[in-house]
């Protein structure tokens, strides 16, 4: 089962952190490992069809200490359909009405029950094929700047896909970061606000404890969002079904509770 990893800051944020834990979680999903960003509106990515464990590029800490975003997703991979190569590496990345959209799943989901028109996967994933249905849907909905009823109407569309497999996800257009949790529960997604006054926490996937307000601008604020928690700080967990959306370090909607 694939894992994956969220963060929605006010300020650009380096990931090395809660990379660096996330990376141990290749030991069980070892098919591939990617984390993509946005650098001035453009979206990047870096990934390889490979046990982030082992991977040249991630045991470099100076390669993550260049990538610094407000909006970052990563994932890790274990293969339930197409072969382990780059195309089928999460993240995936698409242009739509001028912005770019980034997608991560984990679950599998048959894709019999959707069409595609515009969008059309490059590699052989459920992950892919469902992003690009995604990106139909809101194309035909004639989304170009979001809100609530398009929020819930995301939810909806969400859940349609989910009825047909496991669907945990995360997704980004670059202004906003979409998170959406399997109604059945499958595989876990919770997330951590962090915010001043910073303390010191500790790895749950390594024996390392970081000072957080040596690391932290007082002024940094936001969330990360993964699969498992990481750390050993006061995590919460997302409701079966549920659509939390987040905005420079706020959540600005959930689909099953107040804000």
């Amino acid at each position: 089962m694939c894992e994956l990893l969220g963060m929605s800051f006010n300020k650009a944020v380096n990931p090395k952190i809660s990379f660096k834990g996330f990376q141990q979680r290749g030991k069980n999903n070892p098919d591939g490992w990617g984390i993509a960003y946005y650098e001035n509106q453009k979206a990047l990515i870096k990934k390889e069809p490979k046990n982030a464990v082992s991977s040249d590029f991630l045991n470099n800490e100076n390669n993550l200490e260049n990538i610094n975003s407000k909006i970052i997703i990563g994932h890790v991979r274990k293969m339930s359909q197409g072969k382990l190569s780059y195309n089928n590496t999460h993240p995936f990345k698409r242009d739509l009405d001028g912005k770019e959209y980034l997608f991560a799943h984990n679950g599998t989901v048959d894709c019999n029950n959707f069409g595609l028109s515009v969008f059309k996967p490059i590699g052989e994933t459920d992950s892919e094929y469902i992003f690009c249905h995604l990106l139909d849907s809101i194309q035909k909905q004639k989304i170009i700047n979001w809100n609530e009823n398009e929020f819930e109407w995301l939810r909806q569309k969400f859940n349609q896909i989910n009825k047909s497999g496991k669907l945990n996800c995360l997704m980004s257009n670059g202004e906003y970061l979409f998170c959406y949790h399997d109604i059945e529960g499958y595989n876990g997604l919770c997330f951590v606000q962090r915010k001043s006054p910073f303390q010191i926490i500790k790895l749950e996937d390594l024996d390392w404890e970081i000072d957080l307000k040596e690391e932290k601008a007082t002024s940094q604020t936001g969330y990360i969002i993964a699969t498992k928690r990481l750390t050993d700080e006061k995590w919460i967990e997302f409701k079966e079904g549920e659509l939390i959306i987040f905005k420079n370090g706020k959540m600005i909607y959930s689909s099953h509770g107040d804000i």
